[in-house]
């Protein structure tokens, strides 16, 4: 079983509490010794680190027979890397829970850590989890003049009516293209846009899914 460390415990006195997220779901390891600084479990037992260990089929199991896939290092020595990711993170760790596609979500993950643009790409995933989430913006257009993006509509404001704008039609096209475009194929936009659509998601999740993404403020 493969999967990607999102939240890291100290436990007792020498150990570590590993909670991991895979195409399972959810799984906490018991990483033991892991505290030490000569016990061969320290380096791998980090957060944001892509592992693979022996699966028990259980939520709560001791890490067994494990080794590193991806220890993502180019992302944790910058730091706007890493908030990038840990916003990311942070969605798995206080949103999804057991009824949801993991396989799905995680292989989104996974491709988004390795995306050219990791800012641009942690956007992206957030809203394209939206929809598993159950809250997905509606950005088809039926015909009518947009003008824009509405947060607690949800989706379009055309033209005759009141909605407030929360987002212009131009950063209404960005954010389209990050909702639908693969993250292998995104591209770098203009600060000020990525600056808007960032206050636009966290906005978006206060307000439909009542949690605050600290690492996006």
């Amino acid at each position: 079983m493969e999967g990607l460390i999102y939240k890291v415990q100290p436990y007792q006195e020498h150990a570590r509490l590993l909670f991991v997220y895979t195409p399972k779901g959810k799984k906490t390891l018991l990483a033991q010794g892991s505290q030490k600084l000569n016990h061969p479990n320290r380096i791998l037992a980090q957060y944001l680190t892509q592992i693979e260990f022996k699966d028990q089929d259980k939520s709560f199991l001791t890490l067994s027979e494990a080794k590193i896939i991806d220890d993502f290092s180019k992302i944790k020595e910058d730091y706007l890397l890493t908030k990038n990711s840990a916003f990311m993170l942070e969605i798995i760790d206080q949103l999804i829970v057991d009824d949801y596609n993991h396989q799905e979500i995680y292989q989104d993950l996974i491709l988004a850590l390795h995306a050219k643009y990791p800012e641009i790409a942690s956007l992206s995933f957030a809203l394209k989890i939206l929809k598993p989430l159950g809250y997905p913006l509606d950005m088809n257009a039926d015909g009518r003049k947009v003008l824009g993006v509405n947060i607690e509509k949800g989706g379009l404001v055309y033209q005759g009516e009141t909605n407030i704008i929360d987002l212009d039609i131009k950063e209404a096209i960005v954010l389209l293209k990050l909702n639908f475009i693969p993250y292998q194929d995104l591209e770098q936009y203009e600060t000020e846009i990525i600056h808007k659509i960032k206050e636009f998601i966290l906005k978006y999740y206060q307000y439909h899914l009542q949690s605050t993404l600290k690492n996006l403020q």
